[in-house]
C-alpha cells in the first residue's frame, strides 16, 4: 500500500471521508475545518498536515498585526507553526516518522491541535482588529 492509501485509510476509518485534491493531497474536514495532508512518497518519512489559507490578508497593516500574532503564537504552541503564504495565513505541523503508521497515535491530536491554533489566531485577529470611529452626532 502507498503512503497516500495508508492515510487514506486510516483517515476513513477514523470517519473523516478524505479525498485526493487536483495535486492528489489529501483533503478533509473536521469541525468545519478544512485540512490537507501531503502524502509525500518520494520521502517515506516525511509528515506534514495543514490548514491551508484560512485568513486572507487584505492590507499592510493587516499583514504586520498577523505577523506579530503569528510570532506569539508560534512560541505558544507545540508543533504547530503559522506562516503566510500566497497573502494568506496557514497552520501547520511537519516532523518525521520511521514509518507512515508511527504518526497515528498522535494524527488526532494533532488534528486538534491544528483547528485550537487556528481558531486562536482568529479570534486574536478580531480582537485586534481596529476599531471604526464612533458617528458624530
Amino acid at each position: 500500500m502507498t503512503k497516500t492509501e495508508t492515510y487514506m485509510a486510516w483517515l476513513n476509518e477514523q470517519g473523516y471521508r478524505p479525498e485526493l485534491d487536483n495535486d492528489q493531497d489529501i483533503a478533509f474536514k473536521h469541525e468545519r475545518i478544512n485540512f490537507v495532508l501531503f502524502a509525500n512518497e518520494k520521502d517515506e518519512t516525511f509528515f506534514r498536515l495543514m490548514v491551508p489559507f484560512f485568513w486572507e490578508l487584505e492590507t499592510e497593516e493587516e499583514t504586520e498585526r498577523a505577523t506579530k500574532v503569528i510570532m506569539k503564537l508560534n512560541t505558544d504552541y507545540k508543533a504547530a507553526k503559522f506562516y503566510i503564504m500566497q497573502n494568506d495565513v496557514c497552520v501547520a505541523i511537519e516532523s518525521f516518522y520511521g514509518q507512515v503508521e508511527d504518526v497515528f497515535p498522535v494524527l488526532g491530536r494533532q488534528i486538534d491541535l491544528l483547528a485550537s491554533a487556528m481558531r486562536e489566531f482568529r479570534q486574536v485577529m478580531r480582537e485586534e482588529a481596529p476599531k471604526p470611529p464612533l458617528a458624530q452626532a
